[in-house]
């Protein structure tokens, strides 16, 4: 039965319809349709019989036995109309067992940049054991697309197959071929067949011995090699770029510099070829042109600038070489953002780190670049949601649990911050991120006061770095503000003496450092200058800042100034304890008891935790100086019953401090029985003092003049200690003895 022109129609678009949804049972039934009623289509339906040539060719491609002939029929009748597309070459060359030579090398001529196209070839000269044409086809692909990591794995393995081939060929093989295989798939047991071999030219021997020994050896013993012995011998290209990316894989970058000259600019073939033999003289032009090698040397010299030798000068101009060679360049494109990163130059650092991205810089190395961008610019839940998408793309690792870490710190989640630290530190193999995790987590432990982990977590962390390093005295800062905080100066000072010596000593640190030789009576070490006005802040904002200047004040002898100072750096800062009791102490050297008072009654209020006997005991006897007599006298009772032990066994017996304050307070008050009752305790010691047996005296002469005995008992003691006498109180003495005896006595 024959259909129309519409009907025909209709069914070419059942079945692209039933292609597109794998209905193969229904796709077949509608082809055979078409093929019956294909005449009814005229010259106006040019394009709909393309759509049917292409949409019968993928039917092929469905049958267990693949019909290339046919298919290449159909594909003639493409190239018939001059509507043939790089897909259609595509699809036919994807079956490389089967298609002939002849089609491939129509397909890459007209398609020179096809990677897949490229790929099937290489696949059916490998299939054909043609290995030299399918390593020159590879290495071409590669130098069009370096980022074709399924490219590289197939090289490797035809490679690997090659050199399997040469190893058992009966004829003699190139030592030179034999090489190159060699060291593309690192295979030693070969290297170690052609150490000796008379063959390889003096500097193939060298790349032998240097490949074998960079398998064998460890970095640092390759890298003294490198210094001592291969450095003065003439080395090929191929062993110098070996060396260097050796070098960069291990972070040597200081050697990298020494091994890698700026390349030559590259030389690039034109692209003039008429038939497959020229074509494959160009591919080998292109791949041996150095176009991109010179970009992977200014990518190396360039890193070496930036990890090492910071020559920013030098890292702009591999930038700008290496970008004129290919301006889309993702790896480059990804140095350039580090180029501005280090400059602190962020937006330009962010446009080209997402640049390199947009141009194939891998997600994992992209996430991991704006973890450092976050970072630096201080934004933490940036580092959050970045971590989160790298942890959704790759497994966590070091660097992803440091930052995330870090940025949970910072966003004030610090239980949640330390439980991280701890995964992180033990679950990853040790690594520069260790360091970080270590000291964070030491700063959570400061936050926490629990300063023996904080100490065990510093000591950890700088056997990461060099002794007097940057790094190592940031620690050692940090350490020192923590030994000043416990009120440990003398292990504080040995700390700030080492980073002084070592001219790393934190500038914030310096009015610290000054107090602390001011404080304990120490010399200045050498650099040190004494404190003065001029080592004020001027407009402080920080606690940092009103320490400081509380410190300051205090040397130069302003108390008062002090205090205050300290008393702002308290209520700004994260351990204000420490602050108020500084401002505390400073203020009883100003001798101003109101301002004393107001500072113990916010320590008190605001921090009762770090509260002491040594902040404690003065308040008593500076409510009794401000003339608060009665509060005076609670306060010391309450004291007494706060610190038994401290008040009763620890206070020296010979300075019963606590029965003067509260005689004093007693006598302030008019209280005279409790007045009494607290002079008799300080008169009942072994050694009572001269001043508090003269102040029950004149209490006794001013209020109980007619009780002699106790007169007479007060004087008679004094006598007992040593008491000097005036003529008067002798001559007293005397009289009251003699009207004892007449009265009592005669």
């Amino acid at each position: 039965m024959e259909l129309t022109r519409e009907e025909v129609l209709k069914h070419i678009a059942a079945a692209e319809e039933a292609y597109t949804h794998r209905l193969n049972h229904q796709l077949e039934s509608h082809i055979v349709v078409i093929q019956e009623n294909f005449d009814v289509l005229g010259a106006q339906d040019q394009a709909i019989c393309i759509r049917f040539y292409r949409l019968y060719m993928r039917f092929l491609t469905l049958f267990e036995a693949v019909d290339v002939a046919t298919m290449q029929t159909y594909l003639e009748a493409l190239e018939n109309e001059g509507v043939v597309e790089a897909s259609d070459y595509e699809l036919i060359c994807s079956f490389y067992h089967k298609c002939p030579q002849e089609l491939y090398e129509k397909a890459l001529m007209a398609y020179s940049y096809n990677e897949t196209l490229h790929l099937h070839y290489a696949l059916k000269l490998k299939h054909e054991q043609r290995f030299d044409e399918a390593v020159e086809v590879l290495k071409y692909v590669l130098e069009c697309y370096p980022g074709a990591t399924e490219v590289r794995f197939l090289l490797w393995e035809i490679e690997q197959e090659y050199l399997d081939e040469l190893r058992h060929a009966e004829q003699e093989v190139d030592a030179t071929a034999l090489l190159d295989l060699a060291s593309a798939t690192h295979n030693t047991s070969v290297l170690k067949g052609l150490e000796l071999d008379p063959r390889l030219s003096k500097a193939e021997g060298y790349h032998v011995q240097i490949q074998l020994a960079i398998w064998q050896n460890r970095s640092v013993e390759v890298r003294d090699q490198w210094r001592g012995e291969w450095k003065f011998v003439e080395l090929e290209d191929k062993t110098r770029n070996l060396l260097a990316d050796y070098a960069k894989a291990f972070m040597m970058y200081d050697m990298v510099a020494e091994v890698l000259p700026f390349p030559e600019a590259p030389e690039f073939p034109t692209e003039d070829f008429n038939d497959f033999s020229a074509y494959r003289a160009y591919m080998e032009a292109l791949t041996n042109a150095g176009w991109q090698r010179a970009q992977h040397h200014y990518l190396l010299i360039g890193k070496s600038c930036y990890f090492y030798s910071k020559d920013l000068k030098k890292m702009a101009y591999c930038l700008q070489q290496g970008l004129e060679l290919h301006p889309k360049n993702p790896l480059l494109l990804e140095l350039k953002g580090k180029f501005f990163f280090f400059q602190a130059e962020y937006p330009q650092a962010a446009e080209a780190f997402n640049e390199a991205f947009r141009q194939g810089l891998s997600a994992t190395d992209y996430l991991q670049t704006l973890m450092d961008l976050n970072d630096r610019v201080n934004d933490p839940k940036g580092i959050l949601q970045v971590v989160n998408q790298f942890h959704q793309r790759h497994f966590p690792n070091a660097k992803s649990t440091c930052f995330r870490g870090i940025a949970l710190i910072k966003l004030g989640l610090v239980a949640e911050a330390l439980s991280v630290f701890n995964e992180g530190i033990e679950d990853y193999p040790q690594s520069a991120f260790h360091a970080w995790m270590y000291y964070w987590r030491a700063v959570i432990h400061r936050k926490n006061k629990n300063y023996e982990l904080f100490f065990q977590d510093i000591e950890r962390e700088v056997q990461f770095y060099e002794l007097g390093s940057s790094d190592y005295c940031n620690s050692m800062n940090l350490s020192m503000e923590v030994l000043f905080e416990m009120g440990d100066y003398e292990k504080c000072y040995q700390y700030a003496c080492y980073s002084h010596e070592q001219g790393r000593l934190d500038p914030e640190l310096y009015p610290v450092f000054q107090w602390l030789c001011f404080y304990d009576f120490k010399e200045n070490p050498e650099g040190l200058r004494p404190a003065s006005e001029g080592d004020l802040v001027p407009d402080p904002e920080t606690y940092i800042d009103y320490r400081n200047n509380g410190l300051v004040y205090w040397i130069i002898g302003n108390e008062t100034a002090a205090a205050k100072s300290l008393m702002a750096a308290a209520q700004n800062s994260p351990n204000a304890g420490v602050y108020y009791k500084l401002a505390f102490s400073v203020s009883r050297e100003a001798l101003d008891h109101q301002l004393s008072l107001d500072i113990y009654e916010e320590l008190k209020a605001e921090v009762p935790e770090a509260r002491t006997w040594e902040v404690d005991h003065p308040y008593p006897e500076l409510l009794s100086a401000a003339k608060h007599y009665k509060e005076s006298t609670a306060a010391c009772l309450n004291l007494i019953a706060s610190y038994p032990y401290r008040a009763f066994f620890d206070y020296p017996r010979d300075i019963n401090y606590l029965a003067q304050a509260l005689k004093k307070s007693a006598q302030g008050a008019e209280n005279m029985t409790d007045f009494i009752r607290y002079s008799s305790m300080l008169l009942s010691t072994e050694n009572p003092e001269e001043n508090h047996l003269k102040e029950h005296h004149q209490m006794v002469e001013d209020s109980y003049k007619e009780d002699l005995f106790l007169q007479h008992n007060l004087l008679a003691m004094a006598s007992n200690f040593d008491v000097e006498f005036t003529e008067e109180e002798l001559k007293k003495l005397k009289v009251i003895r003699t009207e004892l005896i007449q009265n009592y006595f005669g």
